[in-house]
């Protein structure tokens, strides 16, 4: 099935905290955007940062309390010369701003460097945009990647 170039495509689900749930979330994000027209490379870089983002959120979100909510909203929207990719999520987590976290120094040797933020350095690297804003109890986050078209025939 080839998808409509001028139509905007929506995928939708709730995350369950289980950190078992990521990968065959992640597996979803991906499907869909290669289904939506993405060219390979530019889903597997969203499916990668997708796959950082949930698995934080279901590692971290709750300071290892019981799960709560976390909705996730990935929409492809068409353009002209590529399509705009939006992931956006939603949870009722600790309260945690990912564009305000300090990246690692990655100069630092590993016996000298702290452990982790290199997910950080990923997401800011590997999307165009990133957003947060916490909204009555919820933090929202949102990045966004333009990706090229994939080659029909390829």
């Amino acid at each position: 099935m080839n998808p409509d170039p001028a139509e905007s495509h929506r995928l939708h689900f709730e995350l369950s905290g289980d950190p078992g749930d990521v990968m065959p979330r992640v597996e979803s994000i991906e499907a869909f955007l290669l289904g939506a027209g993405c060219a390979p490379a530019a889903a597997q870089q969203v499916t990668i940062v997708a796959e950082e983002i949930l698995t934080n959120i279901a590692r971290d979100a709750w300071g290892g309390g019981k799960p709560g909510y976390c909705a996730v909203d990935v929409v492809a929207d068409p353009r002209a010369d590529g399509i705009e990719v939006s992931l956006r999520t939603e949870d009722d987590g600790i309260a945690f701003d990912p564009t305000q976290a300090e990246e690692p120094d990655l100069e630092a040797s590993l016996e000298e460097r702290e452990i982790g933020g290199l997910g950080i350095v990923l997401i800011r690297t590997m999307t165009d945009t990133q957003t947060y804003r916490r909204v009555g109890s919820r933090n929202v986050f949102e990045i966004t990647k333009f990706c090229a078209r994939a080659v029909a025939g390829a």
